[in-house]
């Protein structure tokens, strides 16, 4: 197993400009994505190359911080009885914060964007869920080869943390944490210790 793990204080500047390809893609990023961007980097700049079909699969925490401007989209967005209104929603919420916005409150925009970056498109899903949850997902991928495995977290006041591993099925069976119902991250969280 290969497993990179990072973790950025709040504050602390993510350089994934220069684990990028094309350094345009990061104005869409998160910080979650942004470290998650690196993880995978460091993973596959690795001796071991794999198939661009292979499985890939993300689990993400409960989101504590990250603001985007949502209270603002939230204000613009109510009728002129304080509703909330699908027409003011379209008309005045969604464009009173930068249209960018909308890649970085996407669940799924770290693991698309890390398998834009390293040219993968196997079998890959999104879940919010538990070790448990994603290490099972990992035995029901198809074909026989490894499968990537990531997960990502902010947290309340700023920190990110994000892993990414290549896991064999032999080390998914065997693995304690076959039943650990903490967030994904823990994992890997205690596989870099």
């Amino acid at each position: 197993m290969q497993v990179v793990y990072e973790r950025f204080a709040a504050g602390e500047e993510i350089p994934v400009a220069k684990h990028l390809k094309n350094r345009k893609l990061s104005k869409y990023f998160n910080r979650e994505t942004a470290a998650f961007i690196i993880a995978c980097d460091k993973l596959l700049q690795s001796p071991v190359s794999i198939a661009s079909d292979t499985p890939f699969y993300y689990s993400m925490g409960t989101v504590e911080y990250e603001d985007y401007g949502l209270p603002a989209i939230t204000e613009a967005s109510r009728d002129s009885h304080g509703h909330f209104s699908a027409t003011a929603f379209a008309t005045q919420g969604m464009v009173s914060v930068s249209p960018l916005t909308q890649f970085k409150i996407l669940y799924n925009m770290p693991l698309c964007f890390a398998s834009i970056e390293h040219g993968l498109n196997g079998d890959n899903a999104v879940l919010y869920s538990s070790v448990q949850a994603l290490l099972q997902q990992a035995l029901c991928a198809p074909g026989d080869g490894p499968v990537l495995l990531g997960a990502g977290k902010v947290h309340t006041g700023g920190l990110v943390e994000c892993g990414v591993a290549l896991v064999s099925r032999s080390e998914v069976e065997n693995s304690p944490y076959r039943q650990a119902s903490e967030e994904a991250i823990h994992w890997f969280r205690e596989l870099a210790l």
